[in-house]
């Protein structure tokens, strides 16, 4: 079993049962399994209490956003709405109010305790790209369920201007989470 970090002790030193992970955990997940990437996962990926999204190797432009529903992987509907690819190993345009559906090098294998959610790092925002996180099987955007195994996608759309991308951009980041934290309004006040 792994060591207690300070981090996730409570303010009387016992072990918190849920709440976002810190990055000495998202390396434990990583080193695990839990987290992994089909390409090796670079220390500057990981932030204070997230992990950092690569883009993968291909972007498929659709018709619209979507989401696949319980029981349908995102392959499944990108095969049917699906309009083209586009290669994004040396570098590729996503047009200015596009959608497009780009695979990421990270997927998941969590155990039931995990679950996670996702944002746009604070710089896609800037650039007004909009951009969420999918996951097979699912009806919500920017969430993942507790076990879930499989891949991971981002639903991009730039909004202002087209963006060049390429594989290995970072557009949004994951929050992996322990448990259901349940905290009351006047604990937060207390523990502020």
């Amino acid at each position: 079993m792994t060591q207690i970090t300070a981090a996730e002790q409570g303010p009387e030193g016992a072990e918190r049962n849920s709440g976002v992970l810190p990055s000495q955990r998202l390396r434990t997940l990583i080193a695990d399994g839990e987290i992994a990437g089909a390409r090796e996962i670079d220390d500057a990926q990981i932030q204070p209490a997230s992990i950092d999204l690569r883009l993968g190797t291909v972007a498929h432009r659709v018709q619209a956003s979507f989401l696949p529903g319980p029981g349908y992987p995102v392959a499944e509907k990108i095969e049917r709405y699906g309009q083209y690819s586009i290669d994004l190993t040396e570098g590729a345009v996503l047009e200015r109010g596009a959608v497009y559906i780009v695979p990421l090098l990270e997927s998941l294998k969590l155990s039931q305790r995990h679950s996670a959610i996702t944002n746009p790092k604070s710089s896609t925002g800037r650039l007004d790209i909009f951009t969420r996180l999918i996951t097979d099987h699912s009806g919500e955007f920017d969430r993942v369920a507790p076990g879930y195994h499989g891949p991971l996608y981002a639903e991009i759309s730039p909004r202002t201007f087209s963006i060049r991308v390429r594989t290995g951009t970072r557009l949004s980041q994951l929050r992996v989470r322990r448990g259901a934290p349940k905290r009351s309004e006047a604990a937060l006040r207390r523990l502020h």
